[in-house]
């Protein structure tokens, strides 16, 4: 038997909300915490007959929306981080936001793939970001331990930035004209941290 949620949750990805801290009296910026307990599940309906005419070309918006969605999911994965080292999130916080970065690394990989890009160089990210972050959440939340797990974090969404980078001349030689994206200079990505 196969079960769907009734209603998918919502992802927040853009700018942080302000709310009240309860254990204190501070305002702390944070993105809505991802929870997975308020599901509702009912039965599945058999999936739509497919169509036998072509797929549609894909849009050359697909790969910059994938990338900068990935991009702010990284941030949130990192915020959600620093905030765990705090006892502020639990560790299924944390565990939550890799999940959307994996979700959504998955959605990025398709994109360019519908270009024919190759991205079979950055397939390790997720498992080599997953090695790191259960190594860090097997041990007790401190700002100690963050220092010494967050530049392995930093390295793996380096590499993955770097290997985005990489991408994007055979992406515009794939889609040839439209409005042009980058993705943020290394430098640029360092205020993130």
């Amino acid at each position: 038997m196969v079960y769907t949620a009734s209603h998918s949750p919502i992802y927040y990805v853009g700018q942080p909300t302000v709310m009240r801290d309860p254990h204190s009296a501070a305002w702390i910026k944070s993105s809505p915490v991802i929870t997975m307990d308020s599901f509702k599940y009912k039965r599945a309906s058999p999936p739509p007959r497919q169509s036998m005419s072509p797929s549609p070309t894909p849009s050359p918006s697909d790969v910059p929306t994938a990338v900068s969605t990935l991009l702010g999911l990284t941030k949130q994965l990192q915020d959600v981080l620093r905030l765990w080292s705090i006892d502020q999130a639990s560790e299924a916080q944390v565990s939550d936001a890799f999940v959307l970065v994996g979700m959504q690394f998955n959605a990025t990989v398709t994109a360019f793939q519908r270009h024919n890009i190759d991205m079979s160089d950055l397939l390790s990210i997720p498992t080599d970001l997953r090695v790191v972050l259960e190594k860090c959440l097997g041990e007790e939340p401190s700002p100690r331990l963050l220092e010494r797990y967050m530049p392995r974090v930093r390295t793996v969404l380096f590499r993955l930035l770097q290997g985005l980078q990489r991408k994007q001349a055979p992406y515009w030689r794939a889609v040839e004209g439209g409005t042009r994206w980058e993705v943020p200079a290394v430098d640029e990505y360092a205020r993130y941290r």
